[in-house]
């Protein structure tokens, strides 16, 4: 892979983008290239630090943002991953928390060094999104990619507040880059596998809905390789490998929550969400589930409303087909139809406004019109690949996205769930801004 294939993109400007997926610049061309990445990641670090300067947001009670801070400030002060209680939880993944808790234990427990973290890894995300478009496209496609992400407004948003957005983002692009490297190698490589594995399986404790992440490469190794053996081999081998990374975890919660947890006991709630008449399908609060069964201590009222949240929301399901149809398509606009919600989260969606009411307004709009235009590129940059969609690098995007999107139509959608896959959506939006930047200027001299 990286650059070297046989593809053409039609139409009669289309031919500049081709050469790129064609061959390797030239070397000399190679310096100033990195030079450009070395540019693109000084500026994606300088926005990200100068948001986080300019941020007057602290944790707020009760939202996922304080929570993820609460149970980070308590795991570096050794007591462990409890509630608000002081009781033991699972509600809540914990792989966020965990990284929160080993910057906290070595440099004190402000919230600011959450926000260095999240600055730290949104560049890492600008660098990962190169390195997979890269070998999914071209060097120059790969640099226009980077340079979207690193200038997106929600992404940079997302760096000033404690949530799991850009950590996640983080590890599912490098899962993406470790089997792209480890593709190459056109036999399994155990160790490359493993650490795919690990890293999902991380990514899994981070944002539970990954669990079945390494799904999305079932087709990638089979189009890589053409080798059912070898696609099996690789799935059992990352399978294997994610499941004993999320493992310590479930055992932990066995032990503390008397119950089979995988990771936390907020799936059958966001099922519930979902599925239950009246739901819209959008995220919303889910107060008649979650404080049910008020007899119960918190651990066992946790376990008995997951176990609760899965019945009711199969029975919804399998009771009322059509209202199941309608709000699949009420979650697909719900997880797409805005790019509001980095700013929403910085002002803890209303509780904490610090932003003046003309600047929030000019970040809306720039967030929302920056959004809907990398999609219309994305879009537009699909076309422009057509069958160029079944390389392997480029199926292993598209999957991904499919993927996620597809998981929070069985759950419940909001906008800021779509945040992890916007770098892929950049990478389909680059090849339509390549070819739009190749098109010839027009003629200015008259006929004769």
């Amino acid at each position: 892979m990286g650059g070297k294939t046989s593809t053409h993109l039609s139409g009669c400007h289309g031919r500049g983008v081709a050469a790129d997926m064609e061959r390797s610049p030239p070397r000399r061309a190679l310096p100033l290239t990195y030079m450009a990445l070395v540019g693109v990641l000084l500026a994606a670090a300088a926005v990200r630090l100068a948001w986080v300067g300019l941020s007057k947001w602290q944790p707020l009670p009760d939202d996922d943002a304080f929570r993820y801070d609460w149970f980070a400030r308590n795991l570096a002060a050794g007591h462990g991953f409890i509630h608000l209680n002081g009781e033991p939880t699972a509600f809540w993944p914990p792989g966020y928390p965990f990284l929160l808790a080993a910057l906290y234990k070595l440099l004190g427990t402000n919230a600011l060094w959450g926000q260095l973290l999240n600055a730290g890894l949104g560049v890492g995300v600008v660098a990962l999104t190169y390195l997979v478009g890269r070998r999914a496209l071209s060097q120059r496609s790969a640099l226009l990619a980077a340079a979207l992400v690193a200038f997106f407004p929600s992404l940079v948003l997302f760096t000033g507040v404690t949530l799991s957005e850009t950590a996640f983002t983080f590890f599912v692009l490098l899962i993406l880059w470790i089997l792209l490297q480890e593709q190459e190698r056109r036999r399994p490589h155990l160790p490359s596998l493993a650490l795919v594995g690990i890293v999902a399986g991380y990514a899994a404790l981070i944002r539970g809905q990954a669990l079945l992440l390494p799904v999305i490469a079932i087709p990638f190794w089979w189009v890589a390789s053409r080798n059912w053996r070898y696609t099996a081999l690789r799935f059992a081998a990352v399978a294997a490998f994610t499941v004993l990374t999320v493992a310590p975890w479930t055992i932990r919660n066995a032990l503390q929550m008397n119950a089979f947890v995988p990771i936390s006991t907020n799936v059958g709630v966001d099922l519930w969400i979902g599925h239950h008449d009246g739901a819209s399908g959008r995220n919303e609060l889910a107060d008649e589930l979650v404080y049910s069964h008020p007899d119960l201590d918190s651990v066992s009222r946790e376990v008995v409303v997951n176990n609760e949240g899965f019945r009711r929301a199969f029975e919804f399901a399998l009771q009322q087909p059509l209202t199941e149809l309608q709000l699949l398509a009420r979650k697909l606009f719900y997880l797409y139809y805005h790019d509001e919600e980095g700013l929403r989260w910085n002002e803890g969606h209303g509780g904490q406004p610090w932003l003046s009411a003309t600047v929030r307004s000019t970040l809306r709009a720039l967030s929302d019109g920056y959004y809907y235009l990398v999609m219309a590129l994305a879009l537009a940059g699909s076309l422009l690949l057509g069958r160029r969609l079944r390389r392997p690098g480029l199926l292993l995007a598209m999957a991904t996205i499919v993927y996620w999107t597809a998981i929070h139509l069985v759950f419940c959608a909001n906008p800021r769930f779509h945040a992890p896959v916007m770098p892929l959506v950049c990478l389909f939006a680059a090849v339509a801004l390549e070819w739009l930047l190749l098109q010839p200027a027009p003629s200015t001299s008259r006929p004769p």
